[in-house]
């Protein structure tokens, strides 16, 4: 094929994807076609672009749109002005959140893609590797998170009409829980946490509308040790590990007596198991030790109120400071539908992190989300469209392998092609 006829090919699969972008984008923009001078599309094509490049603020993308004028136009060729900063907060404060949201839930399932499907896998043979692909994009850490600078806590007590007080207010500071799918650096969804309402509230909420497929491990900190959540993730055929703190004491007492009594007598069966492994770095050396059994009729008649509950333990942790010999322990309990496999809990156990990590430290260093001041519905909007562009620059294949997301935004700021290369793979996803 010559280089006439693969441009060809290449540009009308763009134009078919960008049309797919305007239909979606459509369905959410709740202005009147007739009255508007910038379509959605642009808008949409304008901050994404601008986030890629390393802009912060909307001043910053109308900025950059003007000039960059000349490279949008290889998007959209009848361009002849771009929004000014007033423009991009005005559509971003207008759109529904939970319209863009679902927008976002659609276009992170279509990056997503298509999974192996492991319904015959044996988990309990499956040998831990770093290179089986039996673990490619099978893991959602779910956590939450505050961006500390959404809210004005006076101009929240006043709009309130003093039906709050400024300290609830303050705590009311705009939070998000967040599903991540850890392999691929991808939040699947996020869900608003409101002044009356808390995590607890939120995850099944997110649970219900999220891409989340048979075989997927979901993980979740101790809040979210719930039995309506636990139910969820049964009912999409998923599995669950999470942990277990005092807001179930008689559960977690009972699994800490009970492998306590395992790890002492030292029996060693089909049913309780034990796997260690140390790693050394950042001047520590870590050893994780997990005791489990599969047998939860031991933790007496509470293991019915948990759906599909086949495995129990603790995983106990041991940090040495190398340079001072100080030790720190911490022991944790878990509860899960995983099959007695103590490797694989361990490897999920130390994955969940990776939402901290991946994602929320991203955000917090990377893209600076913490010092923002965007208000309500603009704040939410714009963390949506901060984690479209951390999915890309994470999965986007650099020359270099070790190029961090901050280079990347760099080089996309220096590179026209860098851009297109990050534009195109944002819009095939619709």
């Amino acid at each position: 094929m010559d280089k006439i006829a693969k441009d060809f090919l290449i540009n009308d699969e763009l134009v078919r994807h960008m049309a797919s972008m305007s239909e979606a984008i459509d369905t959410i923009d709740p202005r009147e076609k007739n009255k508007v001078t910038y379509s959605g599309k642009l808008i949409m094509l304008v901050t994404l672009s601008g986030i890629f490049c390393d802009c912060q603020s909307w001043n910053d993308i109308a900025d950059f749109a003007r000039y960059k004028k000349d490279f949008l136009r290889r998007f959209i060729p009848d361009l002849e002005t771009t929004p000014s900063h007033d423009t991009l907060r005005r559509f971003f404060c207008i759109i529904k959140t939970e319209k863009l949201e679902s927008c976002y839930r659609e276009w992170a399932r279509n990056m997503r893609g298509d999974s192996p499907s492991i319904e015959d896998c044996d988990w309990s043979k499956v040998q831990i590797n770093e290179g089986n692909d039996l673990y490619t994009n099978r893991h959602i850490a779910i956590d939450g998170k505050t961006i500390r600078g959404a809210i004005n806590a006076d101009k929240l007590v006043q709009e309130s009409a003093d039906k709050i007080t400024k300290e609830q207010a303050s705590v009311a500071k705009l939070h998000l829980v967040s599903a991540f799918l850890s392999d691929m650096s991808l939040s699947l969804g996020q869900e608003r946490v409101s002044i009356k309402e808390n995590e607890i509230v939120a995850i099944p909420k997110l649970l219900d509308d999220i891409d989340i497929r048979q075989g997927d491990v979901v993980t979740i900190d101790a809040l979210g040790t719930q039995k309506k959540i636990v139910e969820k993730i049964v009912e999409k055929q998923a599995d669950y590990l999470l942990e277990v703190k005092d807001n179930h004491l008689k559960l977690r007492q009972n699994i800490e007596n009970d492998a306590e009594y395992l790890l002492i007598s030292g029996r060693k069966n089909d049913f309780i198991k034990k796997a260690e492994e140390t790693t050394e770095g950042h001047g520590f050396m870590v050893t994780r030790t997990c005791i489990s059994c599969s047998e939860p009729s031991r933790l007496g008649f509470c293991y019915r109120d948990w759906k599909n509950l086949r495995t129990y333990g603790i995983i106990k942790t041991e940090k040495i400071n190398i340079a001072t010999g100080e030790i720190q322990n911490e022991k944790h309990c878990f509860i899960s539908s995983l099959v007695n496999n103590p490797k694989l809990i361990l490897k999920y156990k130390r994955k969940h992190w990776a939402v901290e990590n991946g994602l929320h430290w991203q955000l917090d260093v990377t893209f600076n989300e913490d010092d923002g001041r965007k208000m309500m519905n603009s704040a939410q909007n714009f963390s949506t469209l901060t984690k479209m562009a951390l999915t890309i620059l994470k999965n986007y294949q650099d020359e270099d392998k070790k190029t961090s997301v901050n280079r990347k935004r760099k080089k996309a700021g220096w590179s026209d092609e860098y851009l297109t290369n990050l534009i195109d793979t944002f819009i095939k996803a619709f």
